[in-house]
């Protein structure tokens, strides 16, 4: 694993831009053993450069951008790449992954990670290419939304493989909701990573190259790259999302009780039959399209006749009408109007607001007003009511200038309730000050659990727990779970160690980068990526160790937030769901048991009831540094 050439180039880009000096620096062997890539390598470093206590918006805070060894073969949905920071909107790890261009254009201009330190005083952008890298002024750019931004940079950079990350409006403005957008569709959005992209007034990335990426056996990789993209398309799950994307889920999550609706006052909403596949996909539909190098088409291209967008496709532009966008915008904030989502959607994308903290903040923020905790003088006139997508387009338009009531609400759901007070901690939908997504943890225990213990707060993507989900065979699930009773929504059983088990699965994903999405089910367990990493880099790790790299990785996240003011307190969810049951729908009258299952949590991974610490036994097995 160690050979530049298989794999890995075993080079960092290095880019001070308080100095505007640009430098290389060769990756360590033995970190590339225990952490592979990707993810686990991009928080290796973050722990090893970032001072303790870093300000997140400090110019010593490092952005970090890390491939993986697959990148740029023939390995399925490998375009993925990681960033990590400490992030500005909870102080703890900041981390996001994203299918995209610039994973290739980083990789095939010769780097396996860029780390970006320092800060310019003059807005910038960073082109990297095959001669090296080149740091660019560009006032020009400065203001503009990432479509218009992104356009230009094509154009004056024009090639058909370029990748390019870029901020809005509100990276610009620090906002800690900021996310960075990727080729001006695909986004590393949760945690405010583009707010420390515009703390450092670097408004791009623009990355290109063609260097082949060399396997160690290229015969064996292509033989079993078609075996497990034939297992892929066998799976139920390939053939609903390649076909109507994952929007497909938005009226079942209802039916189910697993959505978030009225900012988690309903467990049913009126209307939802409009959400329903057959519309969506029979009236909006363009056509489906994919992230580079994956055989499964999970992103659909909507137009929506009447809502405000810039491109000539449609509102939705190229973004995929998934069911984050169409249930969060919509009944989470009381509304089935697809104009109205599309707008929401589109604008979030093109001022740079993370979509799943724009709705969130937009429900909660709806609660207050319809509760009398902000009045119309708090909200800018604004009539924030259930259904009104027009105010919500303003807010977002506010939270990204930092005006108005914008600029509390751009704070996030966490810091926005401590301010406004009067009981809205109650049903802030936050964990570690990260929003939560638009899924109902009392209908989705495990789910709940997943948001409670996620090293980057309420992230369902860090876990992706499926027990509940997909019909796992019965090995399977014993694999994962240790009982057949996990699949079972109504029980506890089995919750703690499944997801420690699909955490320390995705780690390894993440850091291999291949997309958890198509890995979801059996082709995300170690022993199916073993091979691809052995085809690819020529190392032989058996099944054990490779989920210790995944357990590594996990572990580490959590010394680091610990390191950072985390404490077992903050392993939790927001009191609704803890004590308020769900007043009707398929889970009415449930809330979330997470006491029993956080136990069963700690004991799977081995942490300190009182400290939430790994203990010294799992930090020797798994080498880990002592950082705390």
């Amino acid at each position: 694993m160690t050979q530049s050439g298989t794999g890995y180039r075993g080079v960092m880009l290095m880019v001070d831009l308080s100095r505007r000096q640009i430098s290389t620096r060769a990756l360590d062997p033995e970190v590339l053993t225990d952490y592979l890539g990707g993810r686990g390598l991009a928080m290796r470093l973050l722990c090893d450069m970032a001072p303790v206590g870093v300000e997140p918006l400090a110019s010593d805070n490092p952005l970090i951008f890390a491939t993986g060894p697959c990148a740029g073969t023939l390995v399925p949905a490998s375009s993925r790449s990681s960033v990590a920071a400490k992030s500005p909107l909870t102080g703890l790890l900041g981390s996001g992954n994203v299918g995209s261009l610039f994973t290739f254009g980083l990789k095939g201009a010769g780097f396996d990670v860029l780390v970006v330190s320092g800060a310019s005083p003059v807005p910038v952008y960073l082109l990297v290419g095959a001669d090296g890298a080149h740091i660019v002024d560009c006032p020009e750019l400065w203001g503009q939304d990432t479509i218009v931004a992104t356009r230009a940079l094509r154009q004056r950079h024009g090639c058909d493989g370029v990748g390019i990350a870029c901020i809005g409006p509100a990276g610009e403005n620090c906002v800690p909701l900021a996310s960075i957008i990727f080729d001006a569709s695909r986004s590393a959005g949760r945690g405010g990573l583009g707010a420390v992209m515009g703390a450092k007034k670097l408004k791009a990335i623009v990355a290109w190259g063609d260097e082949p990426v060399f396997v160690d056996d290229p015969s064996g990789l292509m033989h079993y790259c078609a075996e497990y993209t034939a297992a892929l398309k066998r799976e139920s799950y390939y053939k609903r999302y390649s076909i109507q994307g994952t929007g497909v889920i938005a009226q079942p999550m209802h039916d189910t009780g697993r959505a978030l609706i009225n900012n988690g006052r309903d467990g049913l909403f009126p209307g939802i039959e409009a959400l329903s596949p057959h519309v969506i996909n029979t009236q909006y539909r363009l056509r489906q399209y994919a992230c580079p190098a994956c055989p499964m088409p999970c992103g659909q291209l909507y137009a929506v006749s009447g809502a405000p967008g810039r491109d000539s496709e449609g509102a939705w532009g190229r973004g995929s009408g998934n069911a984050s966008i169409i249930m969060g915008f919509g009944p989470r904030c009381g509304q089935v109007d697809l104009r109205s989502i599309a707008a929401a959607y589109a604008l979030s994308n093109a001022l740079g607001i993370d979509l799943i903290s724009a709705n969130a903040v937009a429900a909660f923020a709806i609660e207050c007003f319809e509760t009398g905790r902000l009045g119309r003088q708090d909200v800018d006139g604004l009539e924030l009511r259930s259904g009104n997508g027009d105010a919500v387009l303003r807010l977002l338009y506010l939270i990204a200038r930092g005006q108005g009531v914008g600029k509390l609400l751009g704070r996030g759901v966490r810091e926005a309730s401590r301010i406004i007070g009067q009981g809205s901690e109650h049903f802030a939908p936050h964990v570690k000050g990260l929003e939560m997504m638009e899924t109902e943890p009392r209908g989705h225990w495990s789910w709940g659990l997943m948001f409670a213990v996620s090293s980057r707060g309420a992230c369902h993507t860090r876990a992706y727990d499926v027990t509940e989900m997909m019909d796992l065979a019965d090995e399977d699930l014993m694999q994962a779970a240790g009982t057949l009773r996990a699949r079972d929504s109504n029980s506890t059983e089995g919750k703690g160690q499944s997801v420690a088990f699909f955490e320390n699965i995705r780690a390894l994903a993440d850091s291999m980068e291949i997309c958890r999405f198509v890995s979801r089910g059996r082709l995300g367990f170690a022993e199916a990526l073993g091979p691809l990493l052995r085809f690819v880099t020529g190392c032989h790790i058996d099944t054990p160790e490779l989920e210790a790299v995944g357990e590594r990785i996990i572990n580490l996240e959590r010394l680091y937030n610990l390191r950072e003011g985390l404490s077992p307190a903050d392993d939790t969810l927001p009191d609704r769901y803890l004590v308020e049951p769900l007043p009707n729908g398929s889970a009415s009258g449930r809330v979330v048991p997470l006491s029993v299952m956080l136990t069963d949590y700690y004991r799977a991974r081995g942490w300190d009831a009182v400290s939430g610490a790994p203990s010294e036994g799992t930090l020797h097995r798994l080498r880990l540094p002592k950082i705390v």
